[in-house]
């Protein structure tokens, strides 16, 4: 079959080439290797001829033939092998018939499977659409048992909802069964088929209709049982305050009953919460006004008054900033003891031990106990349980407790306290009581600061009238200042614990505490101003502080530790602020007025470094007690005295006249003042690398310098020692004048002796191996007598 096609191809191409060989029969010697493209052209598709084909037209070409001939050879020859095809094709006749015969068998098999498999396909479609039936079936029935599982419940729940159990009404209704919490779990059930109740309404009000009464009825059964408990249980008088808490705690968890009645009642919800509110409001009042009124009779006599500072005389000035001592006439050596110790609670301006009052620990101690009679009941016999406390035995001048007599059965004499002490035990069992109170109120009838302001109204303003009275006749200025601190500590503590009742009437004791401080800092300072000198005379002495500026020197102190303890953003913070720049003008302007009255330049200087000195010393005194170092200011350098605010004013001051007084103490040591004068005159410019002419400076030689050098090796030990002797003697009462003076006086004279040192080293070497001449084993004594100082050795940087 394809031998045709090929012939009629191989036809064309010969006539083709035939034409071409008689154009350019001269060339074709030329060609070289020739092949079926190079003759027929690269258009030409060989891959209709073969490889073998190829060759034969090639050979052909090359050799001459004769085309037509040639190509009717190879006809011949196909027509010879066709009729041999023929030929055996007829010879082979059996066998094909056979395998006819063979493949007609196969093609019946073949046609029974195809039957075969059509019938188990349409089995197989058969068999799916039964289980698409089955699964239509399965999923109808599975609807069908949700719905039937939907309606049994909804069922069930109309019947709870609408039919009420004989059982159930009576444990609900029967008066000897009492409140707990069975009865509340079957209160919630009653709610839960009241609120269903009137849903259902709509889907059977027939039903609904007949036993909507009996539902009725018993809401009104359980409202009235309920009503009649808390009235009942709320307001119960309770002789003792732990017995109350201890019932408000069983009623806390109870709770629900006052939702309950709240939700279907709420006209005798409001009569039970005024109830409570009323019984508990003259129950709160007589208990604070009766414990307010025990603890005043513990208030100590000998306040500062104002004929304290009124009637002022030489002599009497005192009286301005010491109060009265207290009178013990008790025998009982404990009680005289208490009392001793209570004295020193007392100065106008300084706080004594009454700067505990500042410390949180103290603040959290219980409330001081009023003594009682054998009949009655001790205020604080129940432990406060709102605010956390310590140990009531841990500060037993700040909570007064009596347990002595308690345990002996003797009444002891009660010990007295100043104002502030009775006002933080008012403060903090109001606290107390209102704490617990609102988180009652919270947890039991879900309420807020207003049913606590209503309990509370009238013990707040009695608080409120008890501190105006005191105000009206105080003149205890540390005492105000105490009072506002421990307010602002208190209510921050409150607020810490979510109750915030007691801000406004905080508030307003604060406003009132501090227009009395302002009224009263004025009315000291303007009596000061006013005060003649004749008067303040008496008290000037060069050697001690005078004593209004130490007194000055205790209100800035005063005031600067309890400002520490207020928030910054208050205007109390701005008051005392104030009041300590007040203070410190009127300080220095004072101190300016006394030492006019001092003739001697010496005496001068002694009574100025006295003073500040005093004033200094006594803040930073106060800032490392509450530091909690446990030591003094001392030494000098506990805190930077140039970087406190307080402090820096009087501090330069203090260092101005303290560089004098050592300046005058070294210039009156005459085998020291030629090594003092010729260092300070030398010394710098030799530093400095200035060139000295030692021919143009005739005091700027060897033998000047060797009897400096000897003078003061001799004699600059017992220099330190006369001018610190000098200065116990001068500043025996303020410790941190003396040490600042030694300082001081080390500094001057190692400052000295290094410059010496370093003129010797620069201009006189011959004098370093002078036995005089010890380098830096002095700057090593000078270190060993106050370690603390910075000193530089010789050639340090």
């Amino acid at each position: 079959m394809s031998s045709t096609p090929s012939k009629h191809l191989m036809k064309q191409s010969s006539k083709l080439l035939l034409e071409d060989l008689r154009k350019e029969r001269e060339e074709l010697e030329d060609l070289g290797e020739l092949d079926i493209t190079t003759i027929l052209g690269s258009d030409f598709d060989d891959d209709s001829i073969s490889a073998a084909d190829q060759e034969l037209i090639k050979e052909a070409l090359i050799k001459g033939y004769d085309l037509r001939q040639y190509s009717k050879d190879v006809e011949n020859n196909l027509n010879q092998m066709d009729k041999m095809t023929i030929n055996d094709y007829f010879q082979e006749r059996d066998n094909f018939l056979t395998l006819y015969t063979q493949i007609q068998v196969v093609d019946g098999v073949l046609e029974t499977l195809e039957t075969m498999l059509n019938n188990y396909y349409n089995d197989l479609k058969s068999i799916g659409s039964e289980m698409n039936s089955l699964q239509e079936r399965s999923m109808s029935m599975n609807h069908k048992l949700n719905n039937r599982k939907l309606f049994d419940e909804k069922l069930s729940k109309f019947l709870d909802a609408v039919i009420i159990d004989p059982e159930f009404y009576n444990d609900l209704t029967n008066s000897k069964n009492g409140i707990d919490d069975y009865y509340i779990s079957n209160l919630t059930k009653l709610d839960t088929k009241i609120t269903l109740f009137d849903d259902y309404k709509k889907i059977s009000p027939t039903i609904c209709a007949m036993n909507e009464p009996q539902l009725s009825k018993l809401t009104v059964a359980s409202i009235q049982k309920i009503q009649k408990y808390l009235a009942t249980t709320l307001n119960s008088n309770f002789k003792k305050l732990a017995e109350k808490k201890q019932k408000q705690k069983q009623l806390a968890n109870m709770g629900y009953l006052f939702q309950f009645l709240f939700k279907y009642s709420q006209y005798i919800a409001s009569e039970v919460i005024l109830s409570y509110v009323e019984n508990n409001e003259k129950y709160f009042t007589s208990f604070y006004k009766a414990y307010v009124s025990a603890l005043l009779k513990l208030l100590e006599d000998g306040a500062p008054g104002k004929n304290d500072f009124i009637n002022i005389g030489t002599g009497k000035i005192k009286s301005l900033f010491n109060s009265t001592p207290y009178k013990n006439n008790s025998n009982n050596n404990n009680g005289q003891q208490q009392q001793q110790q209570q004295q020193q609670l007392h100065t106008t301006f300084s706080m004594g031990n009454r700067c505990e009052l500042l410390v949180k620990e103290v603040l959290e101690l219980p409330p001081i106990e009023p003594p009682q009679s054998s009949s009655s009941i001790p205020f604080l016999e129940a432990a406060l349980e709102f605010i956390p406390i310590v140990n009531n035995n841990s500060n037993s001048n700040s909570n007064g407790n009596n347990s002595s007599s308690k345990e002996s059965g003797k009444e002891l004499p009660s010990v007295k306290y100043s104002f502030d002490q009775l006002f933080r035990s008012m403060i903090y069992f109001l606290m107390d009581i209102l704490g617990s109170e609102t988180l009652f109120v919270k947890d039991f009838f879900l309420g807020g600061e207003d049913i606590i302001l209503s309990i509370f109204t009238r013990s707040i303003n009695h608080l409120v009238e008890v501190t105006e009275n005191y105000l009206g006749n105080s003149y205890d200025v540390v005492g105000l200042v105490l009072m506002i601190s421990m307010l602002y500590r208190y209510r921050s503590m409150m607020n810490e614990r979510g109750v915030n009742a007691l801000d406004r009437p905080f508030d307003r004791l604060i406003a009132m505490i501090s227009n009395r401080f302002v009224k009263l800092f004025s009315l000291y300072l303007d009596h000061i101003k006013n005060t003649s000198i004749k008067d303040l005379k008496a008290g000037i002495s060069c050697n001690s502080p005078h004593y209004v500026i130490r007194k000055y020197a205790d209100f800035i102190t005063t005031i600067q530790a309890v400002s520490a303890k207020i928030p910054t953003q208050c205007d109390c913070q701005n008051i005392l602020c104030k009041a300590v720049a007040e203070l410190k003008d009127s300080c220095n302007a004072l101190i300016n007025r006394l030492v006019q009255e001092i003739e001697s330049k010496d005496d001068q200087i002694i009574f100025l470094v006295n003073n500040y000195a005093i004033v200094v010393q006594s803040i930073q005194e106060y800032v490392v007690s509450s530091n909690g170092t446990g030591g003094t200011a001392t030494n000098g350098d506990i805190i930077p005295p140039d970087q406190d605010i307080t402090i820096k004013p009087f501090y330069k001051s203090f260092q101005s006249v303290a560089k004098k007084y050592v300046d005058t103490q070294i210039a009156n040591l005459k085998y020291l003042s030629h090594f003092i004068s010729f260092s300070w005159e030398w010394g710098p410019l030799v530093e400095s690398n200035v060139k000295i002419d030692l021919k143009e400076n005739p005091s700027f030689n060897t033998s000047n310098v060797t009897k400096i050098l000897h003078a003061f090796e001799q004699n600059w030990r017992s220099a330190i020692a006369a001018i610190r002797n000098n200065s116990i003697n001068h500043f025996s009462q303020c410790q941190y004048a003396q040490t600042q003076i030694f300082n001081l006086v080390i500094t001057e004279i190692h400052t000295c002796y290094r410059m010496l040192a370093i003129i010797i080293d620069k201009y006189f070497d011959s004098l370093k191996s002078d036995s005089n001449f010890k380098s830096d084993k002095i700057i090593d004594e000078m270190k060993e007598m106050n370690p603390n100082l910075n000193l530089k050795y010789i050639h340090q940087e």
